[in-house]
């Protein structure tokens, strides 16, 4: 009876930590959003609507691209780190395409982004 106990309790306290992003495709979820920009009160108000709305504009830093798209894919041909600046590929799950890549700039600011 204690192992059942014990496993339903982790099962119930875990669960409230385990969406902050979807499952599919490793997207902040709507929720981790808005905590991000209640947490972050120095964020442009433009930007904030952006991050909420899950999308991302020119200007922006790596950690709000960061809060609107998730982590960028590692070991994608489109992410990489230059001279110029970086790139951050986001992947389609489950497609052997090309997502968006986004272009930042030497001080980490958004100049772009192709698809």
């Amino acid at each position: 009876m204690k192992r059942v106990t014990l496993s339903a309790f982790l099962m119930f306290s875990l669960a409230g930590c385990a969406a902050m992003t979807s499952a599919l495709t490793g997207t902040p979820t709507p929720a981790a959003r808005a905590a991000y920009v209640k947490k972050h009160p120095e964020i442009p108000d433009r930007y904030k609507k952006a991050i909420k709305d899950g999308q991302i504009m020119e200007g922006m830093s790596k950690d709000e691209v960061r809060a609107s798209w998730g982590d960028p894919c590692g070991l994608c041909y489109g992410t990489t780190s230059n001279s110029w600046g970086d790139s951050w590929e986001y992947g389609i799950p489950n497609s052997a395409s090309t997502g968006q890549i986004v272009y930042f700039d030497p001080s980490g600011s958004v100049t772009g982004w192709s698809n």
